[in-house]
């Protein structure tokens, strides 16, 4: 295979044309055209990266990516920087119907280093199947680890921290936490899928902290007598279980987690007790390998188990709860099954344990928001739920599912907190109001995190809505 060959180049924004066949629009045929599709696809996002633009510079770890067209450039990468150049260069390129975005390119025009349009750095490439691949590369994904692959939460705290010059206490702490021989090695191997803000609530609460023997002194967490029980046992939820962060988010909702937290490791070591002492300080001899009791039965620590699947430090967990793995790649995690009985909602639900959320939010957030509805259509007809049909809103629908739950003690009020919240909050990621503006609204586009966080959230009631 021959060494690809590239050609750097400085041009003058005047000398690129805006790529006619960029994904963002479907093909149009004028540079003014293109132009236009850009500018309805991005909108004020335009005027973001040109004011960004003005104040650090074009990204020199991401150059534009031509070919010759004629006696211009035709830009293959970089499209929405060029195309943001060429509007702070002439804002007249701005159609009438979008006077907000041309008045914010004209003052950004007014301020405009004529330099950043005359030396733009690119590159050229000549074989077009390679420019391909590299574009590809970029836009779909991590592709097993050869593409981008993204920060998690826990990743961007330590770089923002870094720049900032400050110290996040709990990605310290949890860092330290992995350093540990007395956590399992199965636990520590799954700390990444660990959520920033779950860890940030449960830290964050003294309540917690208390439990689990946790001080915070001067801002520094710190174990107190070393890895007890409890400690163990939240790490689980939190790497292994992936615990939604419905069960934690408010003050009384961490204080019902910890009451059966505290229950269901309590019975377990009534049941099978170990001498937590020797969990010991960390660094303490106590804390050795060779010293270290086994955990309760069946929980972590011992070979059944592990792999995909860590066991639990007890074995006394609720039978309602549910395995939600936050690193999954589909909406719906894999072990979640239904007995559907209807043909079309089957192929969905299984279209959405199959779809990669992470490249495809729009399809799994519409295809989410069916299925939500199309459920709710076959209870009511199955129960016959009087004053609501297939023609009434999706919030008349779930309310009156919800009535009936509580109704026949199918499930409690604080177990239907989360279906209360999709029929009548207009901010919760699982609201109907925001599944209505993944459809409706142009500007709004719903992420990964979002759609599985709902989808873990209402997977008790949906679970119901199918028994």
């Amino acid at each position: 295979m021959s060494k690809p060959k590239y050609e750097y180049k400085q041009l003058k924004v005047t000398e690129l044309l805006v790529n006619h066949e960029n994904p963002r629009f479907n093909p149009v045929e004028h540079q003014t055209e293109a132009i236009h599709a850009m500018i309805e696809d991005q909108q004020t996002k335009l005027a973001a990266l040109a004011e960004h633009i003005l104040e650090y510079g074009l990204n020199p770890t991401d150059m534009v990516l031509i070919e010759p067209r004629e006696d211009h450039w035709l830009v293959l990468e970089g499209n929405r920087r060029i195309t943001a150049l060429k509007l702070m260069n002439n804002p007249n390129l701005i159609p009438d119907t979008y006077p907000r975005i041309k008045r914010e390119f004209q003052k950004l025009s007014a301020i405009l280093d004529a330099a950043i349009i005359e030396n733009i750095p690119c590159v050229a490439i000549e074989d077009k199947d390679l420019a391909n691949e590299w574009i590809r590369l970029k836009h779909t994904g991590e592709n097993a680890g050869a593409g981008i692959v993204n920060w998690d939460s826990q990743q961007s705290s330590r770089f923002n921290s870094h720049i900032s010059g400050t110290t996040d206490s709990r990605i310290i702490f949890l860092d330290e936490l992995k350093a540990l021989d007395t956590i399992p090695q199965e636990y520590k191997d799954r700390f990444a899928n660990i959520m920033k803000t779950n860890l940030d609530r449960l830290m964050g609460d003294p309540d917690v902290r208390a439990i689990l023997g946790i001080s915070n002194e001067a801002g520094r967490l710190s174990l107190v007598d070393g890895v007890n029980p409890y400690l163990l046992a939240v790490l689980y939820d939190l790497a292994v279980e992936g615990i939604s962060v419905g069960k934690i988010y408010s003050k009384d909702d961490r204080r019902k987690y910890i009451e059966e937290l505290r229950a269901r490791v309590d019975q377990q070591l009534q049941s099978n007790p170990i001498d937590t002492s020797a969990y010991g300080a960390p660094g303490s001899d106590e804390a050795s390998p060779e010293n270290r009791p086994s955990p309760p039965s069946g929980g972590a620590g011992s070979s059944a188990g592990v792999g995909d699947n860590p066991p639990p430090p007890t074995s006394g967990t609720p039978t309602g709860r549910r395995s939600y793995p936050v690193n999954r790649r589909t909406l719906i995690p894999q072990q979640h099954r239904l007995p559907i009985s209807h043909p079309r909602i089957v192929k969905i639900f299984t279209e959405l344990k199959s779809l990669d959320v992470e490249t495809y939010p729009n399809a799994c957030a519409v295809l989410f928001r069916v299925f939500v509805e199309l459920s709710a259509d076959c209870y009511i007809a199955k129960n016959s739920l009087p004053g609501v049909n297939v023609d009434s809103k999706l919030g008349k629908k779930l309310e009156a599912i919800i009535t009936d739950f509580e109704g026949k003690s199918i499930m409690t009020a604080h177990e239907l907190r989360s279906a209360k919240q999709m029929s009548s909050s207009s901010t919760q990621t699982n609201s109907v109001k925001t599944f209505h503006t993944y459809v409706h609204n142009m500007d709004v586009t719903p992420s990964s995190a979002d759609l599985k966080s709902a989808w873990d959230d209402l997977w008790t009631f949906t679970e119901n809505i199918w028994r």
